[in-house]
């Protein structure tokens, strides 16, 4: 969205309304800083859980999504991090061990920020 910002010495108007530049300078900060963050992540919850789709017998490479909770989607490692999220726990959940193969594992990420 544009507007039309106008600067007379310490007065600014911004779309005919009057501000003085401090007023405008904290407005206009706090504007770019919400446009910063993506808009999920600032209604987003401050803790959630990612899952492997399918079990693994070691633990997944870089490139593998993770199922996450509280509307974040499929993402990688890098992904979550990027976005800003902190790995706090990894959990190894067994799965149906094959009689004569190696085990295999779900693994469960919980995340926070």
């Amino acid at each position: 969205m544009a507007a039309l910002v106008f600067r007379v010495g310490d007065v600014v108007y911004v779309d005919g309304k009057q501000y003085s530049w401090e007023e405008w300078k904290q407005i206009r900060d706090s504007e770019h800083r919400a446009e910063a963050q993506p808009a999920a992540a600032r209604t987003a919850a401050r803790a959630a859980s990612c899952v492997t789709a399918i079990y693994y017998a070691e633990f997944p490479s870089e490139g593998e999504r993770f199922e996450c909770s509280g509307g974040l989607g499929a993402l990688t490692r890098e992904q979550i991090v990027r976005a800003g999220w902190r790995i706090d726990y990894v959990e190894k959940i067994a799965g149906p061990q094959p009689v004569g193969q190696a085990p295999v594992y779900k693994y469960k990420l919980v995340i926070s920020r």
